[in-house]
Formats: structure tokens, C-alpha cells, sequence
């Protein structure tokens, strides 16, 4: 096939170095750069985070990688993007571009890092100026968002974060229900492929102007951004997380929770939230197709020793499962989001709790959600 890799190919700087994908093993595809050669196909590879991975080259698309996998994508002068085989320092292994007859086989070709359309080249994705990747080509188009400097893909964690949070109990004093309680409608009786807890997925990015209750919110913000959060991350059975002041890098930033709310006992429900900055909550069939004007509790940059809360109450059957989303947004410093229910009659509720006086919340595994 050729000599190995010059070493000056490999990590990500200022010069220009070889982008892979590759699968950890333990997250999804993540574009990274190599590290070191140990075979013909054989390299360890590094993203952006830090993770690292021995990993075989093969020619799938970067959705399509198992662990221990990678692939480096390239693009010929027509457009046409493909995974390399094998590769050298000047020559690559790519299945062959049609020309309007059938061809078979591997074919070997150059290899540049030039964007040029007519010198009869191979461009190969590009790792960017620096281990953050930044600037980084991207010919597959399966990179998503740039991580802005030092962001963790998952953090804050679920359940993390003190001195207020408890795992378990929620005790939040009951107060008298004012006006006509809420009523979601759109209960069902169970849910398919349930899996305990919510799914909760990360963005790059805030859906709304400004933090505070005059802000004007992007209603389509999570429908159409890319999320950053790895699948081993995003099962969220908390719904929760307690003050953290030390994610100096965890700016800029939002989560989505979606999936279905139980509760064990017929009631009315004292809802009440804690965040630091922004939430929007709904809870029954607005939840499947969120508005401005049908949000259950809406609750805007309450900090961290403050509690917002619906003074309607909102009443639930018992046995039922109904629809919840709820959108948190982080602008910087330190932040906080924590969930509490109870009953209206005064008896402490437990959030993720068994039994009698229990919410509990679902989703569907396959979906990452709702029931179809």
C-alpha cells in the first residue's frame, strides 16, 4: 500500500492534519483526529474531549461505526464523497467514482488537503486548528454543532450537584390551589417500549433573546438544532440536577426532557421549579406540539434560592400517563434546575419514588419519547 502516515498528519493544530470519525465504544460517532499509527488500518484516535480509541479504518458512513471503528471521509472534484479503504502518505484506496460506466473494485488514487474541483485529487477531511477542533472540514456533514471551548457533551450531569439536591424526596410545603386546576387531558394507559426516567438531550445554543420573562422564544429551536449529548448520557431518571458553580465552561447552552409523567394517585398537583436561568414546562397534549400560549408552567430566570411554581395546580388521574417536555436554557455562571410536585391535600409526593402519593416519569426507548 505505500509508507505510513507522516507523524506530522496526525493531532489537530495550525498545520494540516487527517479528521476521522470514530466510536469509542461507549459514545456515538465523534469527529477526532489520530494520535498514533499502529497498522496498515490500525490507529488510535482522540476527539475534541479527550476520549480515546484504538480503532480499525473501514468504509462506512460515521452513523454506521461500531465500537473499535473509525473512517476518514473524502470528496473527488465532481462532489462525489466517500470512506477510504486504505491509506498512505500520498495515495488512498477508495471505491471509484462513476464516469457512466459500471466499475467494480478498489481503485487507488491521490489525496490532498486543497478544496480545488479540477486537479483529479481525492480532499481529505481536515482536523482544524486545534484539539477543539475548531475549523475543522466537514465533507460527510454528520459533525453537528461546534463545542464551544471546554463544553462537555453531557454535563451537568443527572442527579448531580449540591448542597440542595436530594435523590429522592421533593419537599415542597403545599400551599392552596387558586382558581381552576390545569387539566392536560390526553392520557394513556401505558407506554410503549417504556424505559424508566426522561429523555434528555443537550444543545449547543439558547432558543430564546434574553434571559428573563420578556424574552421572545424560538418555538422551533429544538426541532431543528443538532443535539451534542452522547445516548449513554441521555436517559434521565432524576429530571434534576442541584446548584453547580463549578462548570466554568457550560455556557451557552439548553436541555430538552421528553416522555410521560405518572402519578399513582388521582389529584391535584402543586407543581413548583427551581432553575438558573430559563424553563418552559408543559404537561398532557401540549407537550406534543408546544406553544407559547399553551404552556403549562412557564417559569423565567428564577435563581437559585427561589422557587416558581403554577398557582393552579394541575390535575392528574391516577394510573395515567401523560405527555411532558420541558426546555431549560443556561446563559453562563452557575446553574440549577430541579422539578417538585406534591399534593394540593398536603401530603409529600416523591419524584421517581414507588408507591402510594408517587410520580414517577417514562419514555419510549425507540422514540426517545412519545408513543408513535
Amino acid at each position: 500500500m505505500g509508507r505510513p502516515l507522516k507523524k506530522k498528519l496526525f493531532g489537530a493544530d495550525s498545520n494540516n492534519n487527517i479528521k476521522v470519525q470514530f466510536n469509542t465504544g461507549t459514545n456515538s460517532s465523534v469527529p477526532g483526529y489520530i494520535v498514533e499509527q499502529l497498522g496498515t488500518k490500525k490507529f488510535k484516535c482522540e476527539d475534541a474531549n479527550g476520549y480515546t480509541a484504538i480503532c480499525r479504518l473501514v468504509t462506512k458512513a460515521s452513523a454506521d461505526l461500531g465500537p473499535g471503528e473509525m473512517s476518514i471521509t473524502v470528496k473527488y472534484d465532481d462532489g462525489t464523497v466517500r470512506q477510504v479503504y486504505k491509506i498512505a502518505a500520498h495515495r488512498i484506496s477508495v471505491n471509484p467514482v462513476s464516469t457512466g460506466t459500471v466499475t467494480t473494485g478498489m481503485v487507488t488514487a491521490g489525496w490532498t488537503f486543497s478544496t480545488s474541483t479540477t486537479d483529479t485529487l481525492w480532499q481529505i477531511e481536515e482536523a482544524g486548528t486545534n484539539t477543539n477542533l475548531a475549523s475543522a472540514v466537514d465533507l460527510e456533514g454528520d459533525d453537528g454543532p461546534v463545542l464551544p471551548f471546554g463544553m462537555d457533551r453531557n454535563a451537568p450531569l443527572p442527579g448531580s450537584g449540591d448542597p440542595y439536591f436530594t435523590t429522592a424526596t421533593s419537599g415542597l410545603v403545599a400551599y392552596t390551589v387558586k382558581g381552576t386546576p390545569y387539566n392536560p387531558g390526553g392520557g394513556v394507559a401505558s407506554v410503549t417500549n417504556s424505559t424508566a426516567g426522561l429523555y434528555r438531550k443537550k444543545y449547543v445554543g439558547k432558543p430564546m433573546t434574553a434571559a428573563g420573562n420578556t424574552a421572545t422564544w424560538n418555538m422551533t429551536f429544538f426541532s431543528t438544532a443538532t443535539y451534542i449529548s452522547t445516548p449513554d448520557h441521555e436517559v434521565d431518571t432524576y429530571v434534576s440536577f442541584g446548584q453547580r458553580d463549578d462548570l466554568p465552561y457550560e455556557d451557552g447552552y439548553s436541555f430538552e426532557w421528553k416522555g410521560y409523567i405518572y402519578a399513582d394517585v388521582s389529584a391535584t398537583y402543586n407543581t413548583a421549579i427551581t432553575c438558573d436561568d430559563d424553563v418552559l414546562m408543559w404537561i398532557g397534549t401540549a407537550a406534543l406540539a408546544p406553544s407559547k400560549t399553551n404552556i403549562h408552567h412557564a417559569q423565567a430566570y428564577i435563581n437559585q434560592n427561589q422557587v416558581g411554581y403554577n398557582p393552579n395546580g394541575v390535575t392528574l388521574t391516577g394510573g395515567m400517563y401523560y405527555p411532558v417536555r420541558i426546555w431549560f436554557v443556561e446563559y453562563g455562571g452557575a446553574e440549577r434546575f430541579q422539578l417538585f410536585m406534591n399534593r394540593s391535600a398536603g401530603t409529600t409526593t416523591l419524584l421517581g419514588g414507588t408507591g402510594t402519593n408517587a410520580i414517577t416519569f417514562a419514555h419510549n426507548s425507540a422514540t426517545q419519547g412519545y408513543n408513535p
